[in-house]
């Protein structure tokens, strides 16, 4: 059997639909832009987590002022450690070609083991003439795929837009607070076309990757501890000045970018969580408006036997019935629109390779399921409050009052009400009329 005040609802949303609507547009707003960052923010983690792999991300790196000889690397790789080559060259850049440095880029050869390179857009360079950069670098500097720029003293064509795995913050000192992607950036050429640029730019580094990948962070610190130890040793009896030891750990270029956004989520999920405790209480303000005004329908339905279970859960329909859609077309919208938002947001700020969005049944969970429950929640215990007295003397506010119809009527006319009346008047402490 339907329940008759089912067909209550239709005119309960329509009397507060001005309130209804816009609480429901923030909240779509607020659901969908905070579903969008968690399901950015989670696929760019999981992109992050997996480069290491993808990209076979060093362990470390050691910067020397010379080369060092064949000899003394095979001594560092008895240390359960693989070296590689990995030498740059730092350039000054004049990226709109006005005569004057714009800043330095440094220019990597094309690697083919580790710190592998994400493409973009655009390709690798193909010839000696040509370069690729970084794509936040090329973003700020106005720098489209097939413009020419001049590195040191020669002009190179950006061939296209790259991701350097071990540069996805533009740090060009570790001991930097913070980065400077327009005056900074990172490049990669052919072998062709870095030996090309000046030798006496150029800057040894090493990468080493440990033949036994550490099961923890402080398993890794204390591999890293180790092999710097053993690089010093080695290198000074071998008469090589080391400029710099850094272990993958402490580096920020690798790790900056990765930890600011994996940050985040906690200030969102708390940001969300009161917001939505906010719009519960704009709508037990709004329930509770419509409760005493309709005080007298209340009463009226009470003595004819509804419970205060089945009025309160009446009463809780219409905001739930938009807090839920609203959070499922706000999971769309997230899904759709906003997570591309929140994704340029971070690539405005980090050179972060390509991603792909992946599902997350904690996303949905955090923005459908938590909010409908703090609703309900609140805007239970609320009303519970004003009604906790839910009585039909109190809802018809009559006790030690008269009531008189305001207009005429006969018992004749109604006669279930002027029987319940007669029968029931005492009971609470009423005066009844009947006008004839």
């Amino acid at each position: 059997m339907k329940n008759p005040l089912n067909r209550r609802l239709p005119r309960e949303f329509k009397g507060e639909m001005g309130k209804y609507m816009v609480i429901f547009l923030f909240m779509i707003m607020t659901i969908g832009f905070t579903s969008g960052y968690f399901v950015a923010n989670s696929s760019m983690l999981q992109a992050s987590d997996e480069s290491y792999d993808k990209y076979n991300i060093e362990d470390g790196h050691f910067v020397v002022k010379d080369e060092i000889s064949a000899s003394l690397q095979r001594k560092l790789e008895q240390e359960d450690v693989k070296i590689y080559k990995d030498f740059y060259k730092e350039e000054a850049v004049d990226t709109d070609n006005d005569g004057k440095s714009d800043g330095s880029i440094r220019v990597f050869a094309e690697r083919e083991k580790v710190n592998l390179i994400c493409v973009m857009k655009g390709s690798m360079p193909k010839g000696k003439a040509e370069i690729a950069v970084d794509r936040m670098y090329a973003d700020n500097n106005d720098i489209a795929v097939g413009d020419t720029i001049c590195i040191g003293n020669s002009k190179k064509k950006v061939s296209g837009y790259v991701a350097l795995s071990d540069y996805s913050a533009l740090f060009s000192d570790n001991s930097d607070m913070m980065f400077d992607a327009t005056k900074f950036g990172v490049a990669v050429m052919t072998k062709q076309g870095y030996d090309s640029l000046a030798k006496e730019h150029e800057n040894y580094q090493y990468d080493w990757k440990y033949n036994t990948a550490p099961k923890d962070k402080k398993q890794e610190q204390k591999q890293s501890e180790d092999f710097i130890n053993a690089l010093a040793e080695k290198t000074f009896q071998a008469g090589v000045t080391i400029s710099l030891a850094l272990p993958a750990y402490a580096n920020q270029a690798i790790h900056f970018a990765s930890d600011d956004i994996g940050g985040d989520m906690g200030m969102m999920i708390a940001l969300l969580y009161i917001l939505i405790a906010i719009m519960a209480f704009v709508f037990s303000v709004t329930i509770r408006h419509t409760i005493t005004r309709e005080s007298a329908v209340i009463g009226t339905l009470r003595a004819s036997g509804y419970t205060k279970g089945e009025l309160m859960r009446h009463y809780l329909a219409v905001p739930m019935t938009v807090t839920f859609l609203a959070c499922a077309l706000g999971n769309v919208l997230g899904y759709t629109y906003f997570k591309g938002i929140v994704a340029d947001m971070y690539y405005g700020s980090y050179s972060l390779p390509t991603y792909v969005t992946v599902w997350n049944a904690d996303a949905f969970l955090l923005t459908t399921i938590v909010p409908v429950i703090i609703m309900i929640l609140i805007d239970h215990a609320c009303i519970a409050v004003d009604t906790s007295n839910l009585g039909i003397s109190v809802f018809l506010n009559l006790a030690g009052t008269y009531y008189a119809f305001p207009y005429d009527v006969t018992c004749f006319s109604w006669p279930c009400i002027g029987h319940f009346f007669k029968r029931y008047g005492d009971n609470f402490d009423l005066q009844v009329y009947t006008v004839e």
